[in-house]
């Protein structure tokens, strides 16, 4: 009635006006956008190609092997699946316990059967539990599965336990001829094994036989990737690299122990593969790659990064190990951190999460919802990346829990396939707390039929406000193909609708969300 009381054309200049006015705060809003934003741009050298990113089946298999079929097979999807987080690495932790052996590993979830039993014969029908899990990444054809020792058969140990001994040079031999004959049966068995870790963390025997372990000198570690070397030679297994040494510490071990091993192993190795339970500062962490490279001649094995967990803050040294269960973005942001430190400033050719699935600190079922959600500063560890129910036979929960990290995690292994190439990201105008990673993956098919390079950056927001980012594309006629954000809110949400590109400059801008991670997925002309 209001419009039938206003003169002729008025209505319209009202509605003229207020579309100017609209222009005018779009224009506003999208110039404090360009003022405020970080510029950021991919630099034209290729890096390291990336193979994996995964996670191992070390403990767990002991307790979802009791579940229901169709709870393991939903476990199977959420690690595998492209549905799930896509892992493209499965590490199968290959068991030391003999079956009657002269003392046990003595928590329970920790014995790991071996397929030597103790009087020296084979049994491959032993760890079901874990061989089922095995098997599942198999039929999911993950790309990369290894298998990873943390002590050698009881029968072959001096004191006959799967734990608390040091593997001399007159045991090498066997050791060796112990693997080659695992490997070749699964071989055999259709599963395609890509690597071998021998020797997992071995500073560590593992004394008080809390879980499996044996110590490897530094002078053994060499005899021992040598024996290996010979004895794969001319089986089915020779495909099959040999990663070492996975020592626990970059600072405090690898920086110290390299010098005497490396150089003499470097040619019996596929891969170098470290942890990081230090922690190691940027500064450190570029230390240790320059020493890597000057061990070798500047021709060092790639690098895996096959083991972490645990952290209770961000931060360097062994003390920030230690009990905390955080399944929020805080922990998911140090974690994810942590990857991007070892792609960026060591090259490093993969990442490997310690557990995909561990015990939750108390039973939602009981506890409440908080459980699975909420920290827990007195209880449980950050050392999954999916957790269960501990009292699942008590309370009939066989639900699994994800955790942000899960959702960390799968920012890499789901966008950065095996093969994708690292491009460094000129992020020198990036704050404190906001991180850049840029890889390059085989060709895409445009709308034309040409093969297009797709490129995918991810980028890490660890500060508590929002961050403008003005990202300059490399090659021309650029096409948004995704984006994903993971923040406190959002696991795993995509992005609609897609940032612009501005053809005529070449760049894309978008706002990250404080406390964020993400993806973004594009193609170019080169």
């Amino acid at each position: 009635m209001l419009a039938c009381l206003l003169e002729p054309g008025f209505g319209q200049t009202v509605v003229n006006m207020l579309a100017s006015k609209l222009v005018v705060v779009s224009a506003l809003l999208s110039t404090s956008l360009t003022v405020n934003a970080v510029d950021v741009s991919i630099k034209n050298q290729p890096e390291q190609t990336i193979t994996s990113f995964g996670a191992s089946g070390a403990w767990w298999p002991n307790d979802v092997i009791h579940f229901p079929a169709d709870a393991r097979t939903k476990l199977g999807d959420l690690l595998f699946s492209k549905n799930g987080l896509h892992l493209s690495s499965y590490r199968y932790n290959m068991g030391a316990d003999g079956g009657n052996d002269s003392k046990q590993v003595t928590n329970p979830q920790r014995v790991v059967e071996s397929f030597m039993r103790t009087d020296g014969t084979y049994d491959f029908s032993r760890d079901h539990a874990g061989v089922t899990f095995l098997q599942m990444a198999q039929s999911y054809a993950v790309p990369y599965i290894t298998f990873f020792i943390n002590a050698a058969p009881s029968h072959i140990a001096d004191n006959h336990q799967a734990c608390g001994w040091n593997l001399t040079e007159a045991k090498i031999p066997a050791f060796a001829d112990y693997i080659k004959t695992v490997l070749s049966y699964w071989k055999n068995d259709g599963v395609n094994v890509a690597y071998i870790s021998p020797v997992n963390e071995p500073d560590n025997p593992r004394g008080d036989c809390g879980q499996e372990g044996m110590a490897v000198h530094p002078q053994d570690r060499t005899p021992v990737f040598k024996a290996l070397k010979s004895a794969l030679g001319a089986t089915v297994a020779s495909s099959v690299g040999i990663i070492g040494d996975e020592t626990s510490q970059i600072v405090t071990q690898a920086g110290i122990e390299d010098p005497v091993w490396l150089p003499s192993s470097a040619p019996y190795l596929s891969n170098i593969a470290v942890h990081n339970y230090d922690y190691p500062t940027d500064a450190e962490l570029a230390l240790y790659y320059d020493q890597t490279l000057s061990l070798t001649n500047g021709h060092p094995p790639p690098i895996k990064f096959t083991e972490s967990c645990c952290a209770t803050a961000a931060g360097s040294g062994s003390g920030v190990f230690g009990q905390l269960y955080d399944p929020t973005m805080v922990n998911a942001l140090i974690v994810a951190r942590y990857v991007w430190q070892f792609l960026a400033l060591a090259n490093a050719q993969s990442f490997d999460w310690w557990t995909a699935v561990t015990n939750l600190p108390c039973s939602p079922s009981v506890d409440g919802a908080q459980c699975a959600t909420a920290v827990n500063r007195t209880a449980g560890y950050n050392d999954g990346l999916v957790y269960i129910d501990p009292n699942y036979n008590q309370t009939h929960d066989y639900s699994f829990y994800p955790t942000k990290r899960a959702f960390a995690v799968k920012h890499f292994s789901y966008f950065i396939r095996p093969g994708s190439v690292r491009y460094d990201v000129d992020g020198s105008s990036l704050p404190v707390g906001v991180e850049a990673l840029a890889t390059r993956s085989s060709t895409r098919r445009n709308g034309r039929g040409a093969s297009v390079p797709l490129w995918n950056v991810l980028f890490l927001n660890n500060q508590t406000s929002t961050q403008a980012i003005t990202l300059r594309l490399p090659g021309g006629h650029a096409k948004m193909q995704n984006a994903v954000k993971t923040t406190p809110m959002d696991d795993w949400t995509t992005v609609k609708p897609l940032p612009a590109v501005n053809h005529r400059q070449q760049t894309v801008q978008f706002t990250l969300p404080p406390q964020s991670m993400w993806s973004m997925q594009f193609t170019t002309d080169k």
